[in-house]
């Protein structure tokens, strides 16, 4: 999917910013979109996560991989809520999430996963097994 096509108004979006200075980050951002829509899907079959990527043009600091999240559609990445940062001063090859440290954070901004809903928290943490066992290479 590219990150260059209409917006639906009733879907959410991943923002990731990344510094143009490294070039597989774009590979990566469209990697990680990917991912975490397979995720997400498996959790939540009607959500279907659009990406847009340096919206606004890329980061003026060097190395910088942002990514942020709104349940629709925000114009002010003030409306967008956070969901990582790769700091500057990390190693390159940890500033890239991987989807199993951004998935919680990402349903609970979504509101997919309530925290005072222990079955549904547990329910979410199976499939999130689940899905991880079905992806390692056999």
């Amino acid at each position: 999917m590219s990150d260059k096509m209409p917006l639906d108004p009733s879907q959410p979006v991943l923002y990731i910013d990344h510094c143009r200075y490294r070039e597989n980050f774009r590979r990566d951002a469209l990697q990680l979109h990917v991912s975490l829509a397979e995720a997400l899907r498996a959790l939540h079959p009607r959500v279907k996560l659009q990406l847009r990527i340096n919206e606004h043009g890329p980061p003026e600091e060097e190395g910088a991989f942002e990514v942020a999240i709104a349940a629709t559609p925000a114009e002010s990445p003030s409306d967008r809520q956070h969901i990582w940062t790769g700091l500057r001063r990390v190693p390159f090859a940890a500033k890239v999430p991987h989807v199993d440290d951004i998935i919680t954070p990402v349903c609970n901004a979504l509101q997919l996963v309530r925290d005072d809903d222990h079955t549904d928290g547990e329910s979410h943490r199976r499939k999130m097994a689940n899905l991880r066992r079905s992806r390692r290479p056999r």
